[in-house]
């Protein structure tokens, strides 16, 4: 194995020890109640209508999903998750770098009989070959933008599905290895300094935050190689090989930013709190609907050309 793939391993082996997902929870933009209740109301136009049941709504009668592949699949919380919302499957497959992932998911997806069949396997997302028409839903879910070999895996993904199947990717398409534009960076600071200094704390310093900054490559390379590897070109690259159904923006590119390492600050049962993350997002999303900002994250719906 590369060095830079067993170090990008070892990083999401650690990731998915309790105590980092709780703290990625506490410090990820992800983690403001907002930002959930903003991807549902970008996605399906209401807040209250959860992306998933509309997804299951809209593109799968009675919830069938047939023969799924989650790819990057993590400890599979998301399959489980879509069961739970009242998707059913005939098969599920999950593909992760990770084998402590992939043995989690596997163990929890047979405690609640996730599908008849289960499998996960353990790989490198850039090498491994998909057998062809095998899966009606093959689904990426913030995993695509750790993907170098973007050409590959799609055309293999499009050669994969069945001739009526679906691909589904909701994924960070911002800038590359997280190097954010001069406007994207101005825009998001001169906002962040109106906040008060109590939601300012950076959590993981323990001390102010003064200004938003964007790591440098290298430093995004020691932290995880694979992280934003080719980002910003995946939405060319899908468009090369899907033919698009549908595509929603939702956001965080500047609330992406200012709640980086903040989020834990916003407590949900503070109407201050509440009234300063409402205002944050709307703001955001009136600037990528106007077209003055991309939108750095994005949900398709393709299916093969």
């Amino acid at each position: 194995m590369l060095k830079s793939l067993i170090k990008s391993k070892s990083h999401w082996d650690n990731l998915a020890s309790p105590e980092s997902k709780k703290d990625f929870n506490n410090k990820s933009w992800g983690g403001v109640a907002q930002v959930a209740q903003n991807h549902n109301y970008l996605i399906t136009g209401d807040q209250n209508y959860y992306w998933i049941d509309y997804l299951k709504d809209r593109y799968f009668d009675q919830g069938n999903a047939g023969h799924t592949l989650s790819i990057g699949c993590g400890e599979g919380y998301i399959e489980r998750l879509f069961k739970e919302r009242g998707f059913s499957f005939d098969s599920v497959t999950g593909i992760d770098l990770s084998k402590k992932c992939t043995e989690a998911a596997q163990k929890r997806a047979e405690e609640i009989q996730l599908a008849p069949h289960i499998e996960y396997i353990t790989a490198d997302l850039n090498n491994f070959v998909l057998p062809e028409r095998k899966f009606d839903f093959i689904f990426f879910f913030h995993s695509l933008h750790h993907v170098e070999a973007l050409e590959k895996l799609l055309e293999n993904c499009a050669q994969a599905l069945a001739p009526d199947g679906i691909l589904m990717v909701n994924e960070f398409v911002g800038p590359t290895r997280f190097q954010w534009t001069k406007e994207q960076l101005r825009e998001a600071n001169k906002l962040f300094k109106f906040l008060p200094a109590e939601l300012r704390l950076d959590l993981n310093a323990n001390k102010e935050k003064m200004e938003i900054k964007t790591f440098t490559v290298e430093e995004m390379i020691s932290i995880d190689e694979s992280e934003a590897v080719r980002s910003a070109e995946i939405e060319v690259v899908l468009k090369a090989f899907f033919n698009i159904v549908e595509e929603k923006n939702w956001g965080g590119t500047l609330t992406n930013l200012i709640f980086d390492n903040t989020a834990g600050n916003f407590d949900s049962k503070n109407e201050y709190h509440n009234s300063i993350a409402n205002l944050l997002v709307h703001h955001e999303n009136i600037l990528i609907e106007k077209g003055l900002f991309p939108s750095d994250f994005k949900f398709f719906i393709g299916k093969p050309k």
